[in-house]
């Protein structure tokens, strides 16, 4: 029942100050709740960081009512926005993958860093598609600024595709796979980010 009430003034936060969030104490999720931890796994890295213990300041944004996205940059699937997706406590799901990704790759969070980067998710969304052969897609936007770098980050990954956590040929439910792909969608688009932030810090 505390969790419910933190949860729910988590909520009114968000809708309050525009959805901003300072990373939040890690939340447990009831089994029976809201994507619950199990069936929607925060997958761990596929690519290989090392930031050597670099401080960042991190703040999450959830745009989603005022972007009102029906279609992201990177594919051809309308958003239905009608799945446990659209809940604002999805955007939980971003901080978790934030932290998880961040401390494997030697990333620290720190909010008195002078360097700040702010995750604005645009969009989050799954479909299953297709006539016969029915394909999951995972589906994210988030636009990403990093002190005076900016960019929008989209992925539209699918079941079968190289980073993807179940294979063309997955034996699983519906909502299984749209999670997980889902949940995939969030990592890849992180994962881009910071591949760029190597980049420039070559």
């Amino acid at each position: 029942m505390k969790h419910f009430f933190f949860v729910l003034i988590l909520i009114l936060q968000f809708n309050i100050s525009s959805a901003q969030v300072i990373l939040i104490p890690s939340i447990s999720y009831d089994e029976h709740g809201f994507l619950p931890g199990k069936k929607f796994p925060i997958y761990s890295n596929v690519e290989k960081f090392n930031f050597k213990g670099k401080t960042v300041s991190v703040k999450i944004f959830d745009d989603r009512l005022s972007e009102k996205i029906d279609k992201i940059e990177c594919s051809d699937l309308k958003l239905t926005n009608t799945s446990e997706l659209a809940n604002p406590q999805s955007i939980i799901k971003i901080k978790d993958y934030i932290e998880k990704i961040f401390a494997n790759s030697n990333l620290n969070i720190d909010s008195t860093s002078v360097d700040k980067i702010e995750f604005r998710l645009e969009a989050l969304d799954s479909r299953l598609y297709g006539v016969g052969y029915i394909k999951a897609h995972g589906l994210c936007q988030m636009k990403i600024k990093f002190n005076n770098f900016e960019k929008i980050y989209c992925t539209d990954i699918v079941d079968g595709d190289k980073n993807s956590p179940l294979s063309a040929s997955a034996f699983v439910t519906r909502k299984t796979a749209t999670r997980f792909m889902a949940s995939a969608s969030i990592r890849e688009n992180i994962e881009k980010f910071l591949i760029d932030i190597r980049e420039m810090n070559k």
